[in-house]
């Protein structure tokens, strides 16, 4: 009986063994799965952002890069709410700026900053008839560089 028992907690050593192992195995797993589906929600809201509709009335995109506004004008109605998505793809190894870029319209009192790498709306309540000039003041030249103004024309 005693070559039977230690036969029988060799076996139970063996499968606690296994056990252990699997579980282990289990848990690194799940513990990867999850790392991986916070990475990919992180790395993919920025376009999800992207994509989201306009929270009223018209929706226009405006990309800032070091290039400048694009598109520099933009054209809406009078009386009219709408919001412009501010998209700033540069990246926060710019020597200039270090990659921030900036959206201010003087005339609403409007001064958005935008980090590298990412987006901002900005909405606007119905303006009235009129040209409301924009303009980034943190890099490239700053406002007096033609490339770095825009214009939001409001057309009664």
């Amino acid at each position: 009986m005693s070559n039977r028992t230690s036969r029988l907690q060799a076996q139970q050593a063996q499968a606690l063994k296994k056990l252990r192992r699997r579980l282990t195995i289990a848990v690194f797993g799940t513990g990867a799965i999850l790392i991986l589906g916070v990475a990919f929600v992180l790395l993919t809201n920025p376009l999800r952002a992207a994509r989201a509709p306009a929270p009223s009335g018209e929706s226009h995109q405006v990309i800032i890069t070091m290039a400048g506004f694009t598109p520099p004008n933009l054209r809406v109605p009078a009386g009219r709410p709408f919001t412009v998505r501010l998209v700033n793809p540069d990246s926060s190894y710019h020597t200039d700026g270090g990659g921030w870029h900036q959206f201010r319209v003087e005339r609403l009192g409007v001064d958005v900053r935008i980090p590298p790498r990412s987006e901002q709306s900005q909405t606007f309540e119905a303006l009235a008839p009129g040209t409301y000039e924009f303009y980034c003041d943190v890099c490239c030249g700053g406002k007096e560089n033609p490339s770095m103004r825009g214009v939001i024309e409001v057309a009664g």
